[in-house]
């Protein structure tokens, strides 16, 4: 736990929390229009490009 407290003491407050503390995510993946093999066309996956 002392490790823990010195990371986030250096990077914020809840930067590392312990793994069985359930955390509701910020965001969620919007899914309205998947493809019906999204998991199995490599052609069908989004690609995204940083500037």
């Amino acid at each position: 736990m002392s490790t823990l407290d010195a990371i986030n003491n250096r990077w914020g407050q809840g930067t590392l929390q312990a793994g069985r503390i359930a955390k509701q995510p910020k965001w969620a993946m919007r899914r309205e229009l998947p493809s019906p093999a999204y998991t199995t066309r490599w052609r069908q996956l989004l690609t995204v490009h940083a500037k």
